[in-house]
């Protein structure tokens, strides 16, 4: 199996991929991922560990709660006021 076809290789792809038609509980989702270290590995190793994303903030948090990383592309407000920060820009450029 390629790595890139790994659902346990940490990516933002993969989160996606495993939070994919499962519903949050209590505002986050399990994720599990190899490790190195204690943080979610690119490649893998002989260790899986569960993670939890939080799509409010755009964090993936370890067992313990501790932030291991933050990705805007995975924050869920970051993405609406992007989004929103387009259609105004768009709203300005279509006036005469």
């Amino acid at each position: 199996m390629k790595s890139s076809d790994d659902i346990h290789v940490y990516s933002i792809d993969n989160v996606l991929r495993q939070i994919e038609g499962n519903e949050s509980q209590l505002g986050f989702y399990e994720v599990r991922f190899y490790v190195s270290g204690s943080r979610p590995s690119r490649v893998p190793t002989e260790q899986i560990d569960t993670f939890y994303y939080y799509p409010s903030g755009g964090t993936l948090r370890d067992l313990e709660l501790n932030i291991v990383f933050y990705e805007p592309r995975l924050d869920r407000y970051h993405a609406i006021a992007r989004q929103s920060k387009k259609s105004a820009d768009d709203d300005r450029e279509s006036l005469p």
